[in-house]
């Protein structure tokens, strides 16, 4: 993986701030391998990699903490998963509904 493919479309970079942690491993999100960085939620990393919305429209991160169930998704075969509360550690396999997944 290049570093741009590393950072993700809407990955914030080079932040005067609050300078942008390093990659701590990789997520796999419906096959694709995806960056994370330390403490960052499934929906973040999803975010970051580009995934604004999944199943068809029926899956997006609304709220971002965790009222709506609008972000359900599989994680290590565990149905139902808030993306936007579960934090994510490397090697965690995400799956939506439409590749198998369950809402």
């Amino acid at each position: 993986m290049s570093d741009d493919e590393a950072q993700g479309p809407y990955r914030v970079v080079d932040d005067p701030v609050e300078p942008t942690a390093e990659p701590i491993g990789e997520i796999v999100l419906d096959g694709t391998a995806v960056s994370l960085r330390p403490g960052e939620t499934v929906a973040a990393a999803m975010l970051a990699a580009g995934r604004v919305g999944w199943d068809g429209g029926r899956g997006a991160v609304f709220c971002g903490i965790g009222v709506c169930y609008g972000c359900l998704v599989t994680v290590n075969d565990m149905p139902s998963i808030r993306a936007c509360r579960y934090v994510a550690r490397p090697g965690d396999v995400v799956t939506t509904a439409r590749h198998g997944g369950t809402r």
